[in-house]
């Protein structure tokens, strides 16, 4: 539990600099591009997304699992997990290419999407390194890397706006990122965790395959909350993707935060029950759900109330028609890190269930964005992804709660619930003749006033959160890594 407390730790605290950092800077971009140039930058963001979810088939999540549970592996899984990678990453880099030839968009768009497709390989290519820090779970690491390749982006894109560039220069952003992850992940691999070797073993990928089924259809199907901004290109106009893709935007950086603990808690999950410690994956599902609840609530009601003055604040009152999607979108967010713990449990214990699960998400997401879209736009594709994330979360719950583990979890709402109702009061009082962010801190100082005054947190809570922050304690692994040559 220290040793997760302190992985969440440093990735929330590097991802929180470098997200505002992104979103302020992303704020300005946007309005230097306008509706429709947004639009069309949005596009690319979700293409890159989706085929990166595709390309992986999954095989990160198999590879953290089996190198968590006998880390002395972990070498002959890196070669080989990187000649299927770097097989993949070309393959699909084609298949991203020719549909972007026959798609109907502009030149623009069409040119800055091939090179989109470039930065599909290179990303791709630092996937094997970054699944094997995490199966250490050293994800200090992986925040100090996501932090500095953050700025080169924040860099990247302040260019744009001071030298008055377009897409295509904001393309190779993603260029730059990726080469960059790619040689400090595989030096910090190579020297650190596990020695890279130029080997292949043909039976040993043939194993890989099937090992990785199950995890490469739940990873396909997982495109659900991405797949509406291609569909709105498709049905309607760039103004309305850039609406779209500035409300996402408050996704992005809010997304972060189930990131985190889907990364965190994985190897931690596969480890413990490699053991049948049964008992410490089950208190780590209650405290990280119980954490998960009382951070959702407040960011939901909160975008409620005040989405309307953050579009303004943010972006101007040219994309103000993006405020309902934006609540709706951070809803989706707030319901996706109430089920995040078990996300991770169900993925690690339970693949094909949760494949079924997840197909049949993606199932409901296509065929309604397909009938509502149209009619209604990007308002509706936002409704859609928060019906999508409760879908899963009911679902995902249920199986844990009845085939894993037994968890608490409804007793954790009724504190955070009347602490949130008095939050929603305060801002209804006060949001008419307060700025809006003196608002969202007051707000947040009512919110965290009521939970103290409430007892939410337990003592143990207190300890934990000073351990992990208490740099001076060592934590070390439970198997030492062998990284012979």
């Amino acid at each position: 539990m220290l040793h997760i407390g302190r992985n969440i730790i440093s990735l929330v605290i590097s991802r929180v600099l470098a997200a505002v950092i992104l979103f302020l800077i992303y704020t300005r971009l946007a309005q230097y591009l306008g509706p429709e140039a947004a639009g069309q930058y949005g596009l690319l963001a979700s293409y890159i997304t989706i085929f990166s979810i595709f390309v992986d088939l999954g095989m990160s999540q198999l590879v953290i699992k089996k190198v968590s549970e006998d880390q002395t592996h972990a070498s002959k899984y890196l070669s080989n997990y990187f000649f299927i990678q770097t097989s993949l990453a070309a393959l699909f880099m084609l298949i991203m290419a020719a549909i972007v030839y026959f798609a109907d968009y502009p030149v623009i768009v069409k040119n800055s999407l091939y090179v989109t497709s470039l930065v599909l390989f290179l990303s791709s290519l630092s996937l094997p390194f970054r699944s094997v820090i995490n199966a250490f779970q050293k994800l200090t690491v992986i925040a100090k890397v996501n932090f500095f390749n953050s700025m080169i982006n924040a860099l990247f894109m302040v260019l744009a706006i001071v030298l008055r560039k377009n897409i295509f220069f904001l393309a190779f952003i993603g260029v730059t990122v990726s080469l960059f992850d790619l040689i400090v992940y595989s030096y910090i691999t190579h020297k650190k965790f596990a020695r890279f070797k130029w080997e292949i073993d043909w039976t040993f990928v043939k194993q890989l395959f099937i090992w990785t089924w199950p995890f490469t259809l739940v990873t396909f199907f997982s495109v659900y909350n991405r797949i509406d901004t291609v569909l709105l290109a498709h049905f309607r106009d760039f103004h309305e993707v850039g609406y779209y893709a500035v409300a996402y935007k408050f996704w992005d950086v809010l997304a972060f935060l189930p990131t985190v603990i889907g990364i965190s808690l994985y190897p931690f999950y596969a480890q413990r029950l490699s053991v049948g410690a049964k008992e410490d994956v089950r208190r780590g599902v209650e405290t990280y759900t119980r954490y998960m609840i009382a951070l959702a609530l407040p960011l939901s009601v909160g975008a409620f109330l005040t989405s309307t003055n953050l579009i303004s604040v943010f972006y101007g009152q040219e994309f103000l028609p993006a405020a309902p999607a934006l609540w709706l979108l951070v809803l989706s967010v707030s319901i996706l890190l109430v089920y995040s713990p078990v996300n991770s449990l169900i993925l690690s214990q339970k693949t094909k269930t949760a494949t079924i699960i997840t197909g049949g998400t993606l199932f409901f997401n296509v065929a309604t964005n397909i009938i509502f879209i149209p009619k209604y736009g990007f308002v509706a594709a936002a409704v859609i992804t928060a019906i999508s994330e409760l879908i899963q979360a009911v679902c995902y719950s249920y199986v844990i709660k009845h085939r894993v583990i037994d968890y608490r979890i409804f007793r954790n709402f009724a504190k955070p619930l009347v602490a949130v109702a008095v939050m929603a009061a305060f801002i209804v009082l006060t949001q008419s003749y307060l700025t809006v962010w003196l608002v969202i801190i007051l707000a947040g100082c009512v919110y965290g006033l009521m939970l103290l005054l409430s007892k939410f947190f337990h003592k143990e809570d207190w300890e934990l959160f000073k351990a992990a922050i208490d740099i001076r304690k060592k934590v070390v692994t439970e198997i030492k890594p062998d990284i012979t040559l």
